[in-house]
């Protein structure tokens, strides 16, 4: 119960630290557009710099997520890694892949028949 509720806040704490990253760029870069368009009396830098603050926070939204999702991400490869490990074995050594053990079911007891009149 403890893992499930962990795994909760975690995420929640992931959710909160996307929106802050995408949000914060976007309002700086506009409000400091707002002021440099008072300042020179433009209309050109709001919009420019609210194009640089929505590239900045995507930019966060990749690198943020790109980390949350690296140990998963690893765990898979790994994990398809051991697989095709297995399908080389099998290629390369089918009699042992196929016999567990490595030793063929006729070759064990040769002289044993088994037990006939049962």
């Amino acid at each position: 119960m403890e893992d499930k509720s962990r795994k909760v806040i975690k995420s929640i704490a992931m959710i909160t630290q996307i929106s802050v990253s995408m949000m914060v760029p976007i309002f700086l870069c506009a409000a400091l557009g707002v002021w440099l368009n008072r300042l020179f009396n433009t209309q050109a830098c709001f919009l420019v710099l609210l194009f640089i603050g929505i590239g900045a926070s995507f930019r966060n939204l990749y690198i943020l997520t790109k980390s949350f999702y690296s140990a998963d991400m690893k765990k898979e490869h790994d994990r398809l890694k051991y697989i095709q490990d297995l399908k080389d074995y099998s290629i390369n050594c089918p009699r042992e892949a196929q016999e567990p053990g490595g030793i063929e079911k006729t070759g064990r007891y040769p002289g044993n028949k088994g037990q006939k009149g049962l």
